[in-house]
């Protein structure tokens, strides 16, 4: 029986990223990767498939996800029950968290525990929390649908905040007391969305949500504030040049805002934990953005740091453009959490 190979499909608002990895004797390879500017929705399927035939993946097989207000993440707390008896109480209990019918969507949870927790079922007062997910079937089955006639074959569907923690537990594995004991939190910084993720590497301490202010954000107001088409504001935005402090300006409320949304999810970890946020990794096209840097690190106290989800991998040179994932490598963290889920798949 060959290698197992698994292709990590990430389709964004703005752009697709796909990152193939293959078992390997001592972990994992990476075999394949690819980046593809998508300039609409409506082009989708021709630029998916012109990506696929370029790269020429040996993997058939993909885990791709989802997400965006379809797709909704709780952490709840619910009294404490066996195994057997959990899944009744969960198809009971969705509908008290979903702001939709739970007959209409995929829902799935797990139980979060840490290591060595005592399990005492029945007892006054005792709780378990757990993780509650919901996908919208239309959306999940119209991705799955797309994948399927290019000739895919889906084999996991995630959410990004969890392939964003599975990347990072990746590289925690290649690179070992790279994460160390700290929680950590990740900020996937897109166009349309910022994906957060407070974990502590290889435990259940984790909580995620999304942000709606990301990077289309950060391009408007510099359009409004320079009054400029948003083309040239997309421009200013990677590269101010002579109206850099015109730019950061415009870039001060949205910046601030995102800051303090992050903020209420560092405090509400922290509170349910009692453990500080210790660590701020970013990526992401969005995290590119001139000024940024300083702003965290003045609301936050903490410098961020900026990571390669590759680093530590086996890299099969004939099969990966090395300059290619050198320049996206901080934009494909989410398809490189979504490829490392070979061993599960």
């Amino acid at each position: 029986m060959g290698a197992r190979s698994l292709l990590g499909l990430d389709i964004g608002s703005t752009t697709i990223k796909a990152v193939e990895l293959t078992e390997t004797r001592t972990g994992a390879a990476l075999t394949g990767y690819a980046y593809a500017d998508l300039p609409s929705p409506s082009v989708l399927p021709d630029v998916l498939r012109d990506l696929l035939a370029r790269a020429r993946f040996r993997a058939r097989s993909v885990a791709t996800s989802v997400s965006g207000r379809s797709v909704i993440v709780r952490y709840v707390l619910h009294p404490r029950v066996s195994d057997e008896e959990l899944p009744a109480r969960i198809r009971f209990e969705a509908a008290k968290y979903l702001p939709f019918d739970p007959g209409e969507a995929y829902v799935d949870y797990q139980r979060l525990e840490e290591p060595g927790a005592p399990v005492a079922v029945g007892a006054a007062g005792a709780e378990m929390r757990l993780l509650l997910v919901a996908a919208r079937k239309e959306v999940v089955e119209s991705h799955l649908g797309l994948l399927e006639r290019l000739g895919l074959i889906p084999q996991v569907v995630d959410v990004d905040a969890f392939a964003l923690g599975n990347a990072f537990e990746l590289r925690a594995l290649t690179n070992p007391g790279a994460a160390g004991d700290k929680a950590a939190a990740l900020l996937d910084i897109g166009a349309s969305k910022t994906t957060l993720a407070i974990l502590k590497p290889f435990s259940s301490y984790s909580f995620s949500r999304e942000i709606y202010i990301a990077g289309n954000e950060f391009t408007e107001a510099i359009s409004r504030r320079l009054e400029v088409p948003l083309e040239e504001a997309e421009r200013l935005k990677r590269v101010p040049a002579e109206r850099g402090d015109a730019v950061k300006e415009a870039l001060a409320q949205p910046m601030e805002d995102l800051c303090q949304e992050v903020r209420l999810s560092f405090d509400y970890f922290e509170s349910q934990h009692e453990r500080e946020v210790e660590g701020i990794w970013l990526s992401g096209g969005g995290a590119l953005t001139p000024g940024l840097d300083e702003v965290i690190q003045r609301v936050f106290a903490k410098t961020p740091r900026r990571w390669d989800p590759a680093e530590g991998l086996e890299i099969r040179k004939e099969r990966v453009g090395l300059g290619e994932l050198r320049d996206f490598a901080g934009q494909s963290v989410i398809a490189m959490g979504l490829a490392s889920r070979v061993w599960k798949a």
